[in-house]
Parts: C-alpha cells; structure tokens; sequence
C-alpha cells in the first residue's frame, strides 16, 4: 500500500511540474518531509509554486495544509453545475516578512511551527491553511500617505503586478483543492501584515476578516475594502505604531469596519494578549461566514457589521480600556473610540469596566 502511495506521488509530480496548467511543483517527499509521520497515509501539506513573469522578483511558493478532517479526496463530489463541493469550511491564511520557502512552511507545521494557536484554530474549525512566500513589491518604511502622488503611483502599479500573480497561484490552489475561493481568514505578522493588508485592499473579493499586527508601514485605505471585518493591532513601541494610528481613521472615514488595538510597551513582536484577541475575532468572523459542509448552515439574524454599528462595548486605546457603550461618551475621548462588537472581544481586548 505504501509502495503504490509513492508511485502515486512519483505520477502526480510528473504531471502537475510539466502540464501547462500546473500549479507549479507540489513534491512528492512531501509526506516525509511536512507531516509528523502517517496520518492513515494521508498527505496533508502541499508545496506550489506560482511562476513569476517579473525578471526583478521570485516565483511565489504556497504551502497549503489541509485539517485534520479532511478524507485525503482532492476530488469532491460535484453540485448540480458540476462544481466541485468545498472539501473545507473554509481557508486560514498566514503572511511573514520571510521569502524563503522553508521558512514559511514553519508558518503551518503542526509541531515546531510558529503559530500553533492557528493551526489548532484551523483543525477545530475544519480550516485549511495557506501561506506563501513574502512576495515584496512594496515599501517597508514609508506609509502610502507619506509618499508624493507620482511616488504612490509607481509603488501602485508594482504592487498590483505582484497581487495579479498572487491571485492567479490562489485560484489555481483553490480550483484543485475544492477550496472555497472566497470568505478568507487572513492573519499578516510584520512584513506578512505589510503585505497582506496590501493585497487585501486590492482583492478584497477574496477575503472575509484579516488581522495585521505590527506593521511598519501602511497602504491607503481603498474603497471596496470596507466589505471585509479588519483588525490592526501594533504596540506603542512599534515604529509604525503613529503610521497605524493615521490608517485607523483613514479607514473609519471610508466606512471600514474595523478594531485597532495598541498594546502598551510592545514593540515589533507579538504577545500572548494579541494572540488570544486574533482568535477571539476569527471566531466572531467565522459565525457569518457559510459553512459549505454543513446542509444545515443557516446565517445570523444579523449581518457581519452589526455589531460594528451598534456595539456593545467601546475601547479607549490610548488608556487599552473599554467601557460597555452606555459609557463611553463619558470616559473616552471621540479620536481614541474603538468597535467592541462582543464581550469576549472586549476582554480579549483590555480592561473592560461595567
């Protein structure tokens, strides 16, 4: 059984690195390599690489993880248009400063990973994951409000190249892998948050909630993002924490839904603190998203903003307290308002007063 399972993997390589509609190179030394031993046989973790047309920057390597529930079938069964089913609940993707493609599977390993409080969100929740080399394309110290107009128009252009061959890897990975294409859950550290909320404001079709965290620098809001649930947290020690603070209320004035958190003396680092408010506010995100699995999924009484529009708490993040909203005209000042939309937000948040 074994035998026939690498002579599979032998064929599989052979036709996916050199038909014309590859994906790219998904290996088969991938069960050795990127599982923790077998699974019931079952291969788990995918490397893909999306071939770049851009002489002054690399190919973008994905590595896809599907969960634990998942039967191993590529192939799902189809609906009444002969589309394939999604074999998930939906997808959690995860974006590092790092372009080195064995440092970004670090990004979706089970153990020895660096974001094990993910990968057990994603398990729990029937999630794949993805992630992908850092794919560059934009500045790392200069926000796009501290460029001149035809500065920005430049680093714009760049950057939607990068995010059309992003999109191109993304739907190709999705279309194998019977991958719900749209209603991402995007998690950016660093430069993965630099360019993930980048990408995000370009292809917001393609994504549901994102949460960026310690960015150095920031894009300008665009429309058409407002669609998607956002949360930005940086630390007061974080060099792009006054550059985070400008896109916060950028954003807010275009109509974003989104909460801003600034942790007191963190600098360019994470925190358990931020870590649980990130899975306190996929969780939130998750309820409104549809369960392609589940027959029996039925939506909110509520859309996914409601609760942005109307909260229950409000946070003050220049003191990191929140205040049921009853309150809050008292005790925050208008600038410093943040969005609570729920109680274990607010606690994973900061100091909630009642």
């Amino acid at each position: 059984m074994r035998n026939l399972f690498y002579i599979w993997n032998f064929i599989s390589l052979f036709f996916w690195g050199f038909s014309s509609l590859s994906l790219g190179q998904i290996t088969g030394e991938n069960l050795l390599a990127l599982n923790s031993g077998y699974v019931n046989e079952v291969q788990r973790t995918f490397r893909i690489v999306e071939p770049t047309k851009l002489s002054e920057y690399s190919d973008i390597t994905f590595y896809l993880r599907m969960p634990k529930l998942w039967n191993g079938q590529e192939a799902q069964p189809k609906d009444f248009f002969g589309k394939p089913n999604p074999a998930v609940r939906g997808v959690l993707a995860i974006g590092t400063w790092s372009s080195e493609a064995e440092e970004v599977l670090k990004n979706v390993k089970d153990k020895g990973g660096r974001f094990p409080h993910l990968v057990k969100f994603a398990d729990e929740n029937n999630l794949a994951m993805l992630t992908w080399t850092n794919f560059k394309g934009y500045k790392t110290g200069i926000s796009g409000d501290e460029m001149d107009e035809e500065r920005y128009e430049s680093y714009d252009r760049q950057f939607d190249d990068r995010a059309r061959e992003w999109e191109n890897g993304y739907k190709r990975i999705c279309n194998k892998f019977s991958l719900p294409e749209g209603n991402l859950l995007y998690y950016g550290l660093s430069g993965g948050g630099q360019m993930g909320h980048r990408l995000a404001l370009r292809k917001p079709q393609y994504f549901a909630g994102v949460h960026i965290h310690v960015n150095s620098s920031y894009d300008v809001p665009k429309p058409g993002a407002e669609k998607i649930l956002w949360l930005v947290s940086t630390g007061t020690r974080e060099y792009g924490y006054p550059a985070g603070q400008r896109f916060y209320r950028q954003a807010l004035e275009l109509g974003f839904h989104m909460i801003f958190k600034a942790q007191e003396n963190l600098g360019h680092s994470s925190s358990p603190e931020i870590n649980k408010l990130g899975v306190e506010f996929f969780e939130y995100c998750l309820k409104f998203i549809p369960d392609p699995t589940d027959d029996n999924w039925q939506q909110p009484p509520i859309d996914k903003f409601y609760l942005m529009r109307h909260p229950i708490y409000v946070g003050d993040y220049f003191n990191q307290e929140a205040f049921h909203v009853d309150w809050a005209e008292k005790y925050i000042e208008p600038q410093f308002m943040v969005a609570l939309p729920t109680k274990d937000i607010a606690q994973a948040w900061g100091t909630v007063w009642e």
